[in-house]
């Protein structure tokens, strides 16, 4: 058994992503502050909070929904593969 099928990694995995779900959350809300308090014309605080919201969202949604099958072997069509394999 690959050691990302493990119980505790997979549960590790979830809490991680909800984890990274909530850090997007509060940057989110940051920038919603910062962006009804007044103008941000290209602010990098601003620029920053919205790369951490998305990159934060993003792989926590991944690790999430997806959990350990997140690195799970995937089959690739014969077509798709180099001609030595």
């Amino acid at each position: 058994m690959p050691r990302y099928e493990r119980k505790p990694i997979g549960l590790s995995l979830r809490l991680g992503g909800l984890a990274l779900l909530v850090l997007a959350s509060l940057a989110a809300r940051m920038l919603r502050t910062r962006a009804t308090a007044g103008a941000i014309d290209y602010d990098a605080t601003a620029w920053l909070l919205a790369a951490i919201t998305f990159l934060c969202s993003s792989t926590g949604a991944a690790f999430l929904f997806t959990g350990p099958h997140l690195f799970a072997p995937v089959r690739i069509a014969k077509r798709w593969r180099r001609r030595g394999d």
